[in-house]
């Protein structure tokens, strides 16, 4: 864990594939919940659609409000499911003692975190098409304006890093705290993040290729059909397309546990270091 008498950006950074290690059994939890959670969003998904085609009177409701409708609703489901799982990995290092089967809970502390993204997601949306739009009228200056609102994203990401943790340890949504937390360390930041997006990278990697060499040897070149065919995998390959499946099932929590650990560590470590300042 991250010593709060001085940061570490590297142990931050790890901290994901140490709580992996020491709570696997908590993983393989996580992934029977993330299949449940799946069926019930494509079971909400079908029931909506059905509605809406119902509204419809049985005509063509692609584009239908009716039919977007239901489509941003089962995105917020699947949204909110992850976010149990996300809210999980702060439970486990911030509050492992409170009540909860397998750390999982579906509550205010799961709906604040889906609003902070939301949140994020539409500030992150606003910083760069405002970007865009002044690029667009600069004329010869377009580049350099796009790739400026770019690096004021990045920061803007960093000094609200720790929003998420900040709000699940105070149970209000505290983008103030997170700012002054960040205050002079977007640096250490940067390289706590830069250090777990790699490692999340190389362990996407590392499964990529171990499925590629079973497709591959339980059926050769067409066996990878039932990792990269989508619903058609499954039909030529089903074993190959069942096991890649249950591999995306158990890796979305570990995902999870190695983004958001470090963000649990960072806060952690800076709250613990002010205090003892």
């Amino acid at each position: 864990m991250a010593n709060p008498s001085r940061f570490s950006a590297s142990d931050a950074a790890l901290e994901g594939l140490n709580l992996v290690g020491r709570r696997w059994r908590v993983v393989l939890g996580w992934a029977v919940f993330n299949l449940l959670a799946l069926i019930m969003v494509v079971v909400i998904a079908a029931v909506l659609s059905t509605i809406a085609t119902a509204l419809a009177g049985g005509s063509n409701v692609a584009n239908s409000p009716a039919e977007m409708a239901a489509g941003v609703f089962g995105l917020v489901c699947a949204l909110q499911a992850q976010a149990v799982i996300a809210t999980g990995v702060f439970r486990l290092e911030l509050r492992p003692d409170q009540p909860a089967f397998l750390h999982l809970r579906l509550g205010g502390d799961e709906f604040r975190l889906l609003l902070i993204w939301l949140i994020c997601i539409t500030g992150a949306w606003a910083v760069l098409w405002a970007g865009m739009v002044a690029g667009a009228v600069s004329g010869p200056g377009r580049w350099a304006i796009e790739a400026l609102a770019a690096v004021l994203l990045v920061y803007l990401l960093l000094r609200f890093a720790l929003v998420s943790p900040s709000s699940f340890t105070h149970r209000r949504i505290d983008f103030p705290q997170a700012w002054r937390l960040s205050r002079g360390r977007v640096l250490a930041l940067l390289g706590m993040t830069a250090l777990s997006l790699s490692l999340i990278g190389l362990v996407m990697v590392a499964v990529l290729v171990a499925l590629v060499a079973v497709a591959f040897v339980i059926g050769g070149f067409s066996g990878l059909a039932g990792v990269f065919g989508g619903s058609e995998g499954l039909q030529a390959h089903p074993a190959v397309f069942l096991l890649a499946f249950a591999v995306e099932i158990i890796l979305t929590p570990v995902l999870w546990m190695l983004a958001m650990a470090p963000l649990a560590a960072a806060y952690r470590a800076f709250t613990e270091g002010e205090a003892a300042a």
